[in-house]
């Protein structure tokens, strides 16, 4: 995380837990437009459009104050997305009892992508179930995790 990044991080922090919002990514980096300063955030119920842009108000008017960047920028506050990868152990919990697809280094169980209802985890493993079978998975093979979003409806 980039110096810029750990000082935001800082300056949110007593707003973000003031507000039930989790930091989820934060990211300082030069993209097409110039600068951009990005936060990922969420709470227990998906954070809102709204709470979003109140954020984002926020931090403008506290990084103008404290004059933490000296260079032209861009603030973005987002949700995380329904495809979010599960990373933290609060990810994972979250999920519990959740859909979610899970793509591994080598094969488990003959197959590198998993899909199925999580039923478990700790700090080493999850746990799916799918079709009645479970499978545990070493969370140190997980390339990619994440809830399994079906666009087509019930």
């Amino acid at each position: 995380m980039s110096e810029i990044a750990e000082k935001v991080q800082e300056l949110a922090k007593p707003y973000l837990e003031d507000h039930g919002i989790e930091l989820v990514e934060i990211m300082y980096r030069r993209e097409q437009g110039g600068m951009v300063l990005r936060l990922l955030v969420d709470t227990p119920d998906r954070i809102s459009i709204e709470e979003c842009g109140t954020l984002n108000n926020y931090l403008s008017q506290m990084l103008d104050k404290e004059d933490i960047i000296q260079e032209s920028y861009t603030i973005e506050v987002a949700s995380p997305g329904l495809d979010r990868h599960l990373k933290t152990d609060r990810d994972f919990e979250r999920m519990i009892g959740a859909d979610i697809e899970a793509t591994t280094y080598e094969r488990i169980d003959g197959r590198k992508t998993h899909a199925g209802k999580l039923i478990g985890m700790d700090k080493e493993s999850i746990v799916m179930e799918s079709g009645g079978v479970s499978t545990v998975i070493p969370r140190k093979s997980i390339a990619v995790a994440r809830m399994k979003v079906d666009f087509e409806g019930e």
